[in-house]
């Protein structure tokens, strides 16, 4: 019989693995690899089916930026309260703007800046009453409109927190106000958390947040109702609109229905261009000026009777209007980000359609443990976890022979995780349904408990105990080597002791490079294709060319869908970037030759316009910010500046041209030895006012052939003849131009054809005659 010290041994082991797994929570080890398995839970999910979404989304994107007449940001009396009204007719229950109005109307703003003193008849409609106007309108015909707010700060001011609201003029309207302000998770800045209510120091009001006044105004509970918390129940109740928060705080898990809906179609969405398009307003292009809207509520037009307001996608439904565009960098990391390999950032505006959506199901997800880390409210569920296990595994570890202890600790291991994750899913079969490609039967009212801490008890416990009969009972160096690293490594756990420093705020000014690259047509693919291809294709397109910017010592900013953005000296200097950015794209463009000639032996697997795939891209230098940017919540490495809009205007406006490559006049003072260029000349973006110089590359110097010599020739001796206002001229030097243009499927137009689509249009109605060449583009 063994003595009592016989066990001190084991005593101790089991000690100093609870001292340890204590420290691995401390130092936020199990934290970070918790909320890894966390998004894993909704990444194996996937998007949810079958619900009935009472949230529509109206985005402002590239499609309504392009058929949108107006300048940007839009004037709120000509959109915004058309919008509003289009939206109301349409039998919309709330109108919620994820939008700040809390300045007042740039157009309005501009008017008046620029009238005329003695002017003596100068009536215009403020933006701002316009908008009031429309709110009342949507008031009296029973639709609720929301306007985001948030909670201002400034360090100087008395007092510093302060609410920022939408102007006064706006304000008269009586619109209900959401604050938009949320946390993110300090440990990967990812959101998933919703905020109930906000408040301010020295403040004793509670202020709504953007979902939660959504969703009151779709049950018509009265927002003046007080804010009720019951601790011992762990429910906030406003009215009849009971929450369960997240840690006895005031916010919520988001219970994510799925990714990117532009992407996923999770939600509807809309574009903006759609909702204002009635028979009153016109788009910019004729062709797709449909007057879309007025089916739904114009009874003279010619689809009403087949579609009409009963049919309306926005009736009874909340609509949340926002901004999807990348150049407002409004999104959020969310548990989809990388789902199914492909980066998905999310519009804000979906962020809160989430939570609204989770507010009207009444689903919310339980934490048995209070929390999946280890906090003053967890800390006796999790320390209850620790001992438990660490006793069981120590009494299997000193009952069991080797191999059968392995077998077992495998076996526990196992269980404990399918049975962690499958109370997620309210499925304990999930593992074979995935492995069979069959659905999965998901609860609305999700449980998470926690899966990786108490699988590192099990393998830490046993481990050490290992280890110890290891060391004391075997002189065979090769054996304690071979059975230790059978089941542990010695690395990984040197790895989760490693401390690592803090991103902090901050960026650095600099001149820098930039490359903006995007698939032509995308959303033809999405049409086409069906999502596990696009997704395929997706992934052989974006691995090649990254490959190439990485080869070319450029940095990866982001993916936006099928799109890149990249920039080049930073983080770290490199000379030449200029160079290196310009042969990054001409490889880029031999790259996609290769796979669209790999796509065309696959035969049928891929359509046409897949083996005839083309993509555009701008490169500019300039000065702007490179560095950790975003809240001290919430941090990405990213550029920002003028000169990175102005890049992916090159990089879209090269469709309007009908070439591959576009760069700006600082890139081609760098390299013009370099590369061979053609000269576009001087234009404005969209957005901009100043005139910027843009060429097209074509190849690099010594790859130049007598095509693209004599297509060069004669198209630059048309551009003198163009800027001279000879137009005549000029058209028939552009006309042989074209004659040694490049032909391929599915180019519809080149440099020259643009040209002479110019020329004849200055020759009807000519240029001021100390007219300097530029031309300004008219969508993006």
């Amino acid at each position: 019989m063994k003595k009592i010290k016989d066990y001190y041994p084991v005593i101790l082991i089991g000690f100093l693995s609870v001292l340890i797994l204590l420290s691995l929570h401390f130092f936020g080890i199990f934290s970070i690899i918790e909320t890894k398995l966390y998004d894993l839970r909704f990444q194996i999910n996937g998007p949810k089916k079958n619900f009935e979404s009472q949230v529509v989304l109206v985005e402002i994107n590239d499609e309504s930026y392009r058929l949108i007449p107006e300048s940007y940001p839009y004037p709120r009396g000509e959109i915004w309260a058309r919008a509003i009204r289009n939206l109301t007719d349409a039998k919309a229950k709330v109108i919620a703007f994820d939008i700040q109005f809390d300045s007042k109307d740039h157009t309005t703003q501009t008017i008046i800046n620029n009238l005329d003193s003695e002017c003596q008849d100068c009536s215009f409609k403020d933006g701002d009453v316009e908008l009031n106007k429309a709110i009342e309108y949507a008031h009296d015909n029973n639709t609720k409109i929301v306007l985001a707010s948030k909670i201002g700060y400034e360090q100087t001011r008395i007092p510093p927190y302060y609410i920022v609201k939408p102007t006064q003029k706006i304000m008269d309207a009586n619109p209900y106000i959401g604050f938009v302000d949320h946390e993110v998770d300090e440990i990967d800045n990812v959101s998933r958390r919703y905020t109930i209510f906000n408040s301010i120091p020295a403040d004793t009001l509670k202020y709504n947040s953007f979902a939660v006044q959504c969703a009151l105004c779709y049950y018509d509970i009265d927002l003046d109702s007080p804010v009720v918390q019951n601790i011992e129940e762990n429910t906030i109740s406003i009215g009849d609109l009971e929450m369960k928060p997240f840690r006895k705080e005031a916010s919520f898990l988001v219970d994510y229905y799925g990714p990117v809906s532009n992407v996923w179609g999770t939600f509807p969405v809309y574009s903006l261009s759609s909702v204002i398009d009635n028979n009153d307003y016109d788009l910019k292009d004729y062709d797709e000026d449909n007057d879309w809207m007025d089916m739904y509520v114009n009874d003279d037009h010619f689809l009403y009777s087949r579609f009409g307001e009963d049919k309306s996608p926005f009736k009874n439904k909340i609509v949340v209007i926002g901004s999807s565009l990348k150049e407002d960098q409004d999104f959020k990391e969310t548990p989809f980000f990388s789902f199914m390999g492909i980066e998905n950032p999310m519009p804000g505006m979906e962020f809160h359609a989430n939570a609204i959506q989770q507010l009207i199901d009444n689903n919310y997800l339980h934490v048995p443990t209070k929390t999946l880390n280890l906090t003053n409210q967890s800390f006796i569920y999790h320390i209850f976890i620790i001992i438990f296990l660490v006793i069981l595994i120590l009494f299997i570890s000193t009952k069991f022979e080797l191999l059968s202890g392995i077998l077992i600790m495998i076996s526990i291991i196992s269980l404990w995780f399918s049975y962690s994750m499958g109370v997620f899913f309210g499925d304990q079969f999930w593992i074979f349904k995935i492995l069979l490609d069959y659905p999965l039967n998901v609860n609305d009212n999700k449980v998470l408990i926690p899966v990786f801490f108490p699988i590192a008890t099990i393998v830490i416990t046993y481990g050490m105990n290992l280890s110890y009969k290891l060391i004391v009972e075997s002189n065979n160096k090769k054996f304690l080597k071979e059975s230790f690293g059978a089941y542990i490594s010695t690395d990984l756990i040197d790895q989760m002791y490693e401390e690592k420093r803090e991103p902090k705020l901050g960026g650095n000014p600099g001149y820098h490079t930039m490359l903006f690259s995007d698939i032509a047509s995308f959303s033809t693919f999405s049409e086409k294709l069906e999502a596990e291809l696009l997704l395929a294709l997706l992934n052989q397109y974006l691995t090649a060319m990254t490959n190439i910017l990485i080869d070319n010592k450029g940095t990866l900013d982001k993916y936006i869908g099928d799109a890149i953005v990249a920039f080049y000296g930073a983080p770290i200097e490199i000379e030449n970037h200029e160079y290196r950015a310009c042969k990054t794209a001409l490889e880029m463009n031999k790259e996609l030759d290769k796979l669209r000639k790999k796509w065309k032996k696959e035969g049928d697997k891929w359509p046409i316009i897949v083996q005839q795939m083309q993509h555009r891209i701008g490169i500019n230098a300039g000065n702007i910010v490179v560095g950790n940017m975003g809240s001290e919540m919430k941090l990405n490495y990213t550029m920002t500046g003028d000169q990175v809009n102005l890049t992916a205007r090159l990089e879209s406006s090269a469709k309007q041209l009908g070439i591959t490559v576009q760069v700006g006049e600082n890139i081609y003072n760098k390299v013009k030895d370099q590369f061979i260029f053609r000269n576009l000349g001087k234009i404005i973006v969209v957005g901009r006012n100043q005139s910027i110089n843009v060429y097209e590359l074509m190849c690099n110097i010594e790859d130049i052939d007598n095509n693209i010599k004599k297509l060069l020739a004669e198209f630059h001796k048309g551009l003198d003849f163009y800027h001279n206002q000879e137009w005549d001229e000029a058209i028939k030097c552009f006309s042989r131009a074209n004659d040694f243009e490049e032909k391929y499927d599915g180019r519809k137009t080149n440099p020259s054809l643009v040209f002479i689509e110019r020329s004849e249009k200055f020759k009807d109605n000519p240029p001021d005659k100390d007219w300097d060449g530029v031309y300004a583009l008219e969508s993006k």
